[in-house]
C-alpha cells in the first residue's frame, strides 16, 4: 500500500499559500442537500486553474497541455450550500513533468474537506519537462506535507473480469474540455453513478435513488488514459472489503478490454432510512466482492 496521504495530514489555512474564497451553489447539491463529491472536484480544478492562470501567466497556460494523473477528496464534515467557503492549495511536489497539489476546504477555520491531485505536462502524446518558469513559479507555492504517491495495485484491478458490476457508459459532447477528452470532473462523476446504481441494484431500484448518507466520504481517482468522444465505456465495481459500518470499493473504466481508469471508495453501508430505521447493505453488498481472476 501507499505512505501516507497528504489528506490524512490536515493543515490550518495559515499553512496554504493560496487561499480562495469560494462560493457553494445550488447545482453543486447532491439529492443529501450536502455538497457532492464530484462538485468538490470541480472545486479543486477551478482553485488550480485559476492559480496557473496568475503564477504560470495566461499565454503559457494556453499553450501548455497540462493533464491530470490523479485526483483525492475527502469529505470531513457535511457541506451545505449556506455560507462560503475558502480553499487552501499549494504544491507538494515537483517533479521532471510532474507536480502535486494539496488541497483544504474550509468552513470558517474548520477543515472539512481535504485532498490531493498530481498533473503531468504533455507534448506530443508523452510526458515533457517542465518550462523553467513554470518550476520556479510551483517552487514560491511549496507547503509542508507528504509527497503524493500512487499506492500499489493488485494487477487484477486492470482484470475487467475481476469486477461484478457492470455499467456501459457513452460518451457526450458536454464531457469534453479543452484538450478535447472528456473532462476530470466528468469521469470522477462516473465513479459516483457506478457506485450509485450498485446501491440501487442491492436496494431494488427504489425511486429516487438510494438512502441518504451512502455516497462516499473518500475517492480517489487514477486517470490512466484519455477518454474521447463519442465513445461506448465499461465502468466496472466491486467490493474490496466490508467492516461494520463501512465498505470499500474498487472501480475500474474499460475501452474493451483496456483499462484506462482506476477509482477507490470508502463509505458508510449502515445508514438511515427515511423513517429512521438504520439500513445494513453489508450482506447485501458481499455478492459484490471483487473475483479473482
Amino acid at each position: 500500500m501507499g505512505g501516507v496521504t497528504s489528506t490524512q495530514v490536515l493543515l490550518p489555512p495559515t499553512s496554504y499559500p493560496v487561499l480562495l474564497e469560494h462560493d457553494a451553489r445550488y447545482s453543486d447539491l447532491d439529492p443529501s442537500r450536502r455538497i457532492g463529491r464530484d462538485a468538490l472536484v470541480r472545486w479543486f480544478e477551478d482553485a488550480r486553474v485559476a492559480v496557473e492562470r496568475t503564477r504560470f501567466g495566461a499565454d503559457l497556460t494556453g499553450r501548455m497541455r497540462l493533464l491530470l494523473a490523479s485526483v483525492r477528496v475527502d469529505v470531513l464534515a457535511p457541506l451545505r450550500v449556506t455560507g462560503s467557503y475558502r480553499i487552501g492549495l499549494g504544491v507538494t511536489h515537483v517533479g521532471t513533468s510532474s507536480f502535486a497539489y494539496s488541497y483544504g476546504v474550509f468552513a470558517d477555520d474548520e477543515c472539512v474537506a481535504a485532498g490531493e491531485s498530481v498533473s503531468v505536462h504533455a507534448s506530443g502524446g508523452r510526458p515533457a519537462p517542465l518550462p523553467a518558469s513554470v518550476r520556479a513559479a510551483l517552487e514560491e507555492l511549496r507547503v509542508d506535507g507528504p509527497r503524493v504517491e500512487r499506492p500499489e495495485l493488485d494487477p487484477a484491478r486492470r482484470v475487467r473480469e475481476a469486477y461484478p458490476f457492470r455499467l456501459d457508459v457513452r460518451t457526450r459532447f458536454g464531457d469534453l474540455d479543452t484538450n478535447r477528452h472528456v473532462n476530470n470532473v466528468r469521469l470522477a462523476g462516473w465513479y459516483l453513478d457506478g457506485l450509485a446504481e450498485l446501491h440501487l441494484d442491492v436496494l431494488g431500484y427504489p425511486t429516487g435513488g438510494p438512502l441518504d448518507g451512502l455516497a462516499p466520504s473518500t475517492l480517489s481517482v487514477q486517470y490512466l488514459d484519455e477518454v474521447h468522444y463519442p465513445g461506448i465505456y465499461q465502468l466496472r465495481v466491486g467490493v474490496v472489503d466490508l467492516d461494520d459500518t463501512t465498505a470499500r470499493y474498487a472501480c475500474g473504466l474499460f475501452d474493451g478490454p483496456r483499462c484506462i481508469g482506476l477509482a477507490d471508495a470508502v463509505g458508510n453501508h449502515r445508514v438511515l432510512d427515511e423513517n429512521g430505521v438504520v439500513g445494513d447493505l453489508g450482506a447485501l453488498l458481499e455478492p459484490f466482492r471483487m473475483r479473482r481472476v
